[in-house]
């Protein structure tokens, strides 16, 4: 995908943003509360990508129409 950004690319900024908070994550200091927001990310990531994606074939649609 040349727009948009790619799943690796969302995640990694969404850990780095809870990072930049290293008392968040010492309060939050529970396996199970870490997985959701883990599960959260990973989420959040595939459902940009999927939207990037399909924003993407919705303009290649648009061009193909728009030349016949």
């Amino acid at each position: 995908m040349k727009n948009g950004l790619r799943k690796y690319k969302i995640e990694r900024k969404l850990h780095e943003k809870i990072d930049s908070n290293p008392d968040l994550k010492y309060y939050l200091d529970n396996e199970y509360v870490t997985e959701i927001i883990d599960l959260l990310i990973d989420g959040i990531g595939e459902v940009i990508e999927e939207n990037n994606e399909a924003l993407m074939n919705d303009i290649f649609l648009e061009l193909r129409l728009r030349r016949h």
